[in-house]
């Protein structure tokens, strides 16, 4: 319904980008009017997360799990994937990170079904739009935490 691909350059290395990226408890941070709940423990193959958005009864649910990871190994390219598994929103997000230059080029590739399906003819060109300016400033903003905690940990390597 609203498939989109972003993609985006960075200053800071792949470890760096992937570390934020991959904090999915922080998401709120990103997205306006969510908070986040997320399984015990760190990401893994099955680990789940739901942002829930919304202002006071007028809320709903996006329930992910994660169905592929493979963090950045010694080539420094890393990427997971995620199962919208909500009653309202359904779909996936795939997200690549790798090395261009001296800093990372991220990928996000995504695909949100809104249910009931009927809703998919009326829904997508909006969804497509409004989806690409709101996960566009989302991952905008991530990539502005990893460089400056990179360039936070050149300061402290300087010292």
């Amino acid at each position: 319904m609203a498939d989109f691909h972003l993609t985006r350059l960075c200053a800071a290395p792949p470890a760096m980008v992937w570390d934020v990226v991959t904090d999915f408890a922080a998401y709120g941070d990103w997205m306006p009017l969510t908070r986040m709940r997320v399984d015990p423990g760190g990401p893994r193959l099955g680990w789940g997360f739901t942002g829930v958005s919304g202002v006071g009864r007028v809320r709903f649910s996006d329930s992910m799990l994660v169905s592929a990871w493979a963090p950045p190994g010694d080539d420094g390219r890393g990427s997971f994937r995620v199962v919208k598994t909500g009653r309202l929103l359904g779909g996936w997000a795939e997200v690549l990170v790798e090395p261009e230059g001296a800093g990372t080029r991220l990928q996000w590739h995504e695909d949100v079904v809104v249910r009931p399906l009927p809703f998919k003819r009326l829904f997508a060109p909006l969804l497509t739009r409004a989806s690409e300016r709101l996960y566009g400033r989302a991952i905008d903003a991530m990539l502005a935490r990893a460089e400056q905690r990179a360039q936070s940990a050149g300061s402290e390597e300087r010292r």
